[in-house]
């Protein structure tokens, strides 16, 4: 089987290359919802996950805690809200600020999302442990390298 581009660029499609894998795995995930009966999509877990911990969180507390931009989590909350799963609130004493938490809908159907979760979990365990480089840990030591230092910064050094 010849070598696909991607492969064959290597370092330099890195980006391309974590789409990828991230795609293939959203892919089954979907399935896995759809099984279960769940009108959810993979990119809503985090934020989802993160509001049935904290009960009731603002927009501002899950774009630092989930480093995501203030835009960004807006929208994701505004398709979640419409998919009935959140619901919004403004505090009484700020008005400026919203809360989000989950909606009955959303309360409802999550023993169902654990349910679902604790099985991915465990799909992820298995698949991570037959890995000769570990790609959590991996991960984890890209994010911490680039805590200490941006890509650009790096990049700048070597094209002054």
């Amino acid at each position: 089987m010849p070598i696909n581009i991607i492969d064959e660029l290597a370092e330099l499609a890195i980006g391309a290359r974590m789409k990828r894998l991230y795609d293939s795995i959203a892919k089954d995930v979907m399935k896995i919802y759809t099984e279960h009966h769940l009108d959810f999509e993979t990119k809503y877990f985090t934020l989802f996950y993160l509001i049935s911990k904290r009960g009731s969180i603002s927009i501002m507390e899950i774009a630092d805690e989930l480093s995501l931009s203030h835009p960004g989590v807006i929208n994701l909350a505004k398709e979640l809200e419409k998919k009935g799963y959140i619901e919004s609130v403004k505090p009484p004493h700020d008005s400026r600020k919203r809360l989000l938490s989950l909606s009955k809908k959303g309360l409802k159907a999550l023993p169902e999302f654990q349910l679902v979760w604790n099985k991915i979990y465990k799909t992820n365990k298995l698949l991570f442990a037959k890995q000769q480089h570990h790609l959590l840990k991996a991960l984890q030591e890209t994010e911490a390298l680039l805590e200490k230092e941006s890509y650009y910064k790096r990049f700048k050094k070597l094209n002054p």
